[in-house]
Parts: structure tokens; sequence; C-alpha cells
């Protein structure tokens, strides 16, 4: 980034209050192609980010649940929106727990790229930086993570943020609702987001799933449909031919034959 960008007062608050902006000139990523590049917000991830404002607008706090398909950049999104909060605040404390040991190391990698590349014009000072925590000394703000093989993990914790990821897939997944959510104060700047490709019916996601569409509860329910992604996509075979309902699948939601070609070959594997 370049020093123009933090020459005026101006300047410095539209990257604290603007996310989208922040993101494209202080955060990279490294996306499906393995090439590192800056964060530019795509279609599924700008549709959760005013979702998310609009609530966090109307109540003053985010609670969300995003049901989401895979690759679809929403664990990257949840992860630049809190590092951008948590390093342009003072004594905030973020917790992210996933369903095992692979996805808590890829998370917090993440993470790690958005701090190691971010310009030094506003990336915070840190105390600690290892496997486990990011802490910035000066704001006294920080990261920790877990993984849901643990029962009591992060229950006596006090945070203010807090990234739920694979919720579907935890285990002892009633445990850590009744002791890390409880974590969080229920007051004005507080979030939490669980987010989760989904996994049958039954589980604690998609009881608090149905219980957020049918208005119950503090939490929003966000859907973000496989089809926003534009690679989804693949070139029908010859005699490509739609199933009834197939047919009717791709005029409900305005498809594409390449779509449906897509959809049938991921049913396949």
């Amino acid at each position: 980034m370049s020093s123009s960008l933090t020459d005026s007062s101006d300047k410095r608050l539209r990257l604290r209050d603007d996310l989208d902006f922040y993101a494209r000139n202080c955060l990279t990523i490294r996306p499906k192609t393995g090439k590192v590049e800056s964060f530019r917000l795509n279609r599924a991830q700008l549709y959760i980010h005013g979702r998310l404002e609009a609530q966090k607008a109307e109540t003053g706090r985010v609670r969300a649940l995003i049901l989401k398909g895979r690759q679809q950049g929403c664990s990257t999104y949840v992860g630049g929106r809190f590092y951008h909060v948590t390093t342009w605040n003072k004594g905030l404390r973020t917790f992210i727990l996933t369903h095992e040991d692979a996805a808590t190391q890829n998370l917090f990698e993440m993470v790690n790229r958005f701090h190691e590349h971010c310009p030094e014009q506003v990336r915070p000072s840190t105390s600690a930086a290892n496997a486990k925590e990011l802490f910035f000394d000066a704001l006294d703000s920080g990261y920790k993570v877990g993984t849901a093989g643990t029962k009591g993990v992060g229950r006596s914790s006090t945070i203010q943020l807090f990234h739920g990821s694979e919720v579907a897939f935890w285990p002892h997944a009633e445990t850590h609702a009744a002791g890390v959510l409880q974590a969080v104060p229920d007051v004005a700047g507080t979030e939490v987001i669980l987010e989760s490709t989904a996994n049958g019916l039954g589980n604690f996601f998609h009881a608090k799933w149905q219980d957020a569409e049918r208005g119950l509860g503090d939490f929003i329910a966000i859907f973000v449909p496989w089809f926003w992604q534009d690679e989804y996509q693949k070139e029908p075979p010859d005699g490509f031919v739609l199933t009834e309902e197939e047919g009717k699948y791709k005029a409900l939601y305005d498809l594409s034959d390449s779509h449906m070609a897509w959809r049938r070959a991921k049913i396949a594997d």
C-alpha cells in the first residue's frame, strides 16, 4: 500500500470504516490459483458483508449463521472482517473455533498472512505470535484459536468477536454453544458468526438455522448459493439432457446448462 493512502485523516478513516477499501489495499490472500494477491471481495462476500452490516446498524451487534457452498470465500471474509476490527480497536479478544486441527491451522495461517503482509502504516505491533495466539500489545487486542474436539475450549475466556467455522461438523457442538458462545457478552460491538457447509439434519447448526428462519432468537440466517461462483460451471458433454427435476431446478434459479453440468458432476462425485 502506498503512503498516500494514509496521508490524510479522511483516508485513515476510510481504512478504518470501509472493509472493502481496507481489504483491497491492506490484506493479502492466497486464492485457489495459489498466487498471493490483494483481497477483493467477491459476490458472495459482498452479500454477506451487506447483511452483517445491516444487522449491526439495526442492533449494534452481529449474530449470524451462514450456510455456504464449498470454497466460496466465507471463512476468508470472516477472517478479514475480524482482523480489520481487531487491529483498529483496543481491548478486543477474537476467538476462532473450527471442527478439526487442520482447519484451525489453515484459518490461523490466513490471519498470520494478513498480518505479515499488512502495510507498516496500519499494522499493529505484536508481543505474541505463535501457532495458537496473535496478540497486539499496544492495542491490548488479539487472537486465539481452538479446535472443537476439546469440550471445554474457550469456556473461561471473555470474547468480543467469535468465528465458528464448519459448525455443522463440530463434535460436542451443544457443549461449545453453552460455553464459548456464553463467553461473548450481550453488548454493542460484539460479533458471533457461525458458518458451515451443510451436514445433514438434526445437528446443532441445523437446529439454529431453523430457529433463525422462524425468527426465533438473535441470529439471522444468511444463505449463499453455490452458483454465485463463476467457476462453478462445466462444459456440458455431447448429448447432455436434463432430467425433469434438473429442468425445474435450472428454471427456478435461472441457471445455464453449464451450471447444471457442474452440479451433476459434483453430485456424481
